[in-house]
């Protein structure tokens, strides 16, 4: 499907006629029936607002996908970003923990046992029971060769 029928079909799905939908977008009549007649097509900050309007991906309004997917995300996947950003946070300091040398990592973990005290003291624990915690290792680092 190329995109003057696509558009033909979204703009019908969603209840515009042709008058309507080139009111919304503040431009004639006779600009949209040149789209839907593939005579002409909009730029891409038209086509990015029909995205908006229509609540499709702008390759799907161009006819490339037939992906009609919505290109907003869901409060889940909002969600889920969130969650892979403090876990690479967390492995980014885990890191620069591992780089230190013993000295750096003694001072590190006395701060950390002393922090954890002190929340102890004034009830500011964090809940952790429903972290899981990995570590993974390069085994084909620690293999030995035998001659």
């Amino acid at each position: 499907m190329n995109f003057a029928e696509r558009l033909k079909e979204l703009r019908k799905a969603n209840g515009y006629t042709q008058i309507t939908l080139a009111a919304a977008l503040g431009l004639s009549k006779g600009t949209v029936a040149m789209w839907e007649t593939g005579k002409r097509t909009p730029d891409y900050e038209i086509i990015n607002t029909l995205s908006d309007m229509f609540n499709r991906r702008i390759d799907y309004i161009l006819g490339y996908s037939n992906d009609d997917s919505s290109p907003k995300m869901t409060e889940k996947q909002i969600e889920q970003l969130g969650e892979w950003e403090i876990q690479s946070e967390q492995v980014d300091i885990f890191r620069q923990f591992l780089r230190l040398d013993a000295y750096g990592q003694s001072c590190v973990s006395a701060l950390i046992q002393r922090e954890a005290v002190r929340c102890q003291e004034q009830g500011t624990v964090q809940d952790i029971s429903n972290i899981k915690v990995g570590i993974r290792t390069d085994i084909s680092n620690s293999v030995r060769k035998d001659n």
